[in-house]
């Protein structure tokens, strides 16, 4: 089993390669951090939320749940209109060293996230509470971001240009090639630093096949 930590000085985009080559659909397209030079790999803590019933419930009580070094990550159906995170909950998460948020939605409160260097990832940012709009429906069960689904333990990993998941049953092999396309990059700049054309060296070091879906 990786260890989260593994892949987070390795860069999304060589990740994204890595997905790639092995047909995984893992990048969370539109979410961003609120700062760009944000970083977090850590294990998902996943959160399904949806529209209040007509007995309101809680957004933000499982917060002492959650391991320290973990992700919470919540879906909220990609909701512009109403938050699930804010500055409380940013407060409480990183005094209990939480790896960071990613939110299939809007956060606010954007400027303690800033203060705290406490990660967060998402579509957005808005001022509207979730409170008696949305809740809690399931903790620790299958979500998505978008396009991407997520279950609990899932390795998520952001940096500058977005965040991905990698599925925890395929962690050893995405590390392993992600290791195989960064040590080509570094061999690559390397080389035409030295002088050597760019398409001699990417065919040199097998680039183009590092990044192409193996289909065997």
């Amino acid at each position: 089993m990786a260890n989260p930590e593994d892949f987070k000085d390795l860069g999304t985009s060589t990740i994204s390669d890595a997905l790639d080559r092995l047909g995984i659909n893992g990048q969370a397209l539109g979410l961003q951090p609120l700062d760009r030079s944000f970083r977090l790999a850590g294990r998902a803590f996943t959160i399904y939320m949806r529209p209040c019933d007509t007995v309101k419930g809680s957004v933000g009580d499982y917060i002492d749940d959650v391991n320290p070094g973990d992700i919470v990550v919540l879906d909220n159906s990609g909701r512009m209109d109403a938050t699930v995170w804010g500055d409380i909950l940013t407060t409480q998460a990183k005094r209990r060293g939480i790896g960071g948020t990613v939110i299939h939605g809007v956060c606010r409160d954007f400027d303690r996230s800033i203060e705290l260097n406490y990660p967060v990832y998402s579509r957005g940012v808005t001022m509207r509470t979730g409170k008696d709009r949305v809740q809690a429906d399931g903790y620790n069960v299958p979500i998505s971001l978008g396009e991407v689904r997520v279950n609990p333990g899932d390795i998520i990993v952001g940096d500058g240009d977005g965040v991905l998941v990698v599925p925890k049953e395929r962690e050893d092999e995405v590390l392993k090639l992600t290791l195989e396309v960064a040590e080509a990059e570094v061999h690559i700049r390397a080389a035409i630093e030295g002088g050597l054309r760019l398409d001699e060296a990417r065919k040199q070091f097998r680039y183009h096949q590092l990044q192409t879906r193996d289909e065997g």
